[in-house]
């Protein structure tokens, strides 16, 4: 039996290594993904649209190899006018590859997705001797490259490579090499749509601008707001538009409200008149969140070269709904204690100041209250530690069903939870916590469950430290009461 409990011990243990060090790393890899974006969007916000296609190639190239850190050396190669095989970016490389010029059937074309390749090993017996023995000087030391195809449309333009001494690039690399191709080839194709518009400077601005609107994570609907405007001031087309959430018009700019409600939309991106107005509308759905449409409106026909741009726009819309849907599941799941799913520590830290603030100015008060549970140690040496998980589970679970909706749980320590009953008092504190009591008598447990517990009120000027220090003291004092002992 003592084995059985040691063993079982042990691999609870090891599943609680493997749990915390599983959602850590997750959380890591989201943070290290969120920078690593960062550093994408602040790179191409200060993208120059007058500046030369080389330059811009250039801006590409560093930023690439700035997110992607296995890599020591790279390079920007395109299909000319005239079918050949041009590099027109290089960095890194014992001999500079810039304006190299090949057949274009030597070109490994590369697709969205970025794929590692061996670049000694995948040229040999594909290019002529004296080319081989250039790219063997040029990639020596390579054991690995990233690629990642660029591309106008579906119509394909060169690649970003990457070149690394390691024997494989991380997934992280892989997503931020990604979601760099995608940008730039949306540049590339709205370049290509605009170049002859005087517009296109001022409408790839606002779409830049947008990108920068990435990392202040505003609401779905402030960013939409946002965008609507950016784009009816750029387009120099539009007099006015609308976002919708379902059929509900959430924010106008310059038309009659519901004037088009009934119209029904079908596309992606669809154009319609009514009486002498021509719209266009845009259907937007992203994983997890509601349908939404971006609606402008034009008093003269709307061009042709306007629904390429709004792909583009829409493309980049997308592109904030992943990362806002990304930050929100990471962030949740930092808030999240794994085990009893109370909030964390960490974000009593974060949360407590604004709600102190937020008594402050409305003149409110609520109660702090420390929850201890009672003999966690001895429930583990008796009964395992799986017994014990499942104790504080429950523990919560019950203190969740006993309280309001509005009253927030925390996990402060191992056995140790706060309670925050927001907008109250302390003549609440007792009633709450008799009927915490009677609801854990009811629990399918080989034991009974109790807690002590100490509280304070807050009223947002009394600094929060001295207000948990009194409820902590309360707390041990109750503690010493129950064991019979004078405090």
């Amino acid at each position: 039996m003592v084995y059985v409990l040691f063993f079982s011990s042990l691999a609870v243990l090891a599943f609680s290594i493997f749990l915390f060090f599983f959602t850590a790393k997750r959380t890591r890899n989201y943070s290290q993904l969120e920078k690593r974006f960062n550093a994408i969007v602040e790179g191409l916000s200060k993208l120059d649209p007058e500046m030369p296609e080389e330059a811009f190639f250039q801006v590409i190239l560093d930023i690439a190899m700035s997110v992607v850190p296995e890599t020591t050396k790279g390079s920007v190669s395109r299909i000319t006018d005239e079918g050949d095989w041009i590099f027109v970016a290089s960095k890194g490389h014992t001999v500079d590859l810039y304006g190299k010029r090949f057949p274009s059937r030597c070109l490994f074309r590369a697709g969205k997705e970025p794929v590692e390749v061996n670049f000694l090993e995948y040229d040999k017996d594909l290019l002529p001797d004296d080319m081989w023995k250039f790219f063997e000087r040029t990639l020596r030391g390579t054991r690995k490259s990233l690629v990642v195809g660029l591309f106008a449309g579906d119509e394909f333009l060169g690649n970003i490579a990457l070149d690394s001494p390691h024997s494989q690039f991380s997934d992280l690399s892989k997503k931020a090499l990604k979601l760099l191709g995608n940008l730039a080839s949306t540049y590339l194709l709205l370049k290509r749509s605009l170049e002859k518009e005087h517009r296109f400077q001022k409408i790839m601005g606002t779409i830049l601008t947008l990108l920068l609107l990435f990392r202040k994570q505003i609401s779905v609907e402030d960013f939409l707001k946002e965008s609507l405007q950016k784009m009816i001031e750029a387009s120099e087309v539009f007099s006015g538009g609308a976002v919708f959430k379902g059929d509900t018009v959430v924010f106008s700019i310059g038309l009659k409200e519901n004037v088009f409600e009934y119209k029904e939309i079908t596309e992606k991106i669809e154009e319609f008149q009514i009486d002498n107005t021509h719209y266009i509308s845009i259907q937007l759905k992203g994983e997890g969140l509601p349908l939404y449409r971006l609606v402008f409106a034009s008093k003269t026909k709307i061009p042709p070269f306007i629904f390429g741009v709004l792909n583009t726009f829409s493309e980049v819309i997308y592109l904030y709904f992943k990362e806002y849907q990304l930050h929100k599941k990471y962030r949740e799941m930092a808030m999240r204690d794994p085990l009893t799913d109370a909030y964390t520590r960490h974000y009593f830290n974060e949360w407590i100041f604004s709600h102190m603030a937020w008594l402050r100015r409305n003149q409110k008060k609520s109660v702090l209250v420390i929850l201890d549970v009672d003999g966690l140690k001895m429930i583990n040496d008796t009964y395992g530690h799986l017994m014990g998980d499942r104790a504080l589970k429950e523990f919560v679970k019950t203190l969740k069903d006993t309280i309001r909706e509005s009253d927030l749980v925390f996990r402060y320590g191992g056995d140790e939870f706060l309670l925050v009953l927001t907008e109250s008092s302390k003549e609440n504190v007792h009633s709450i916590l008799e009927r915490l009591k009677e609801n854990l008598k009811r629990l399918d447990l080989p034991f009974e469950l109790s807690f002590s517990f100490g509280y304070e009120e807050i009223d947002g000027f009394v600094p929060i430290e001295r207000a948990l220090g009194k409820a902590d003291d309360l707390l041990y004092k109750n503690k010493f009461k129950k064991r019979g002992v004078e405090g």
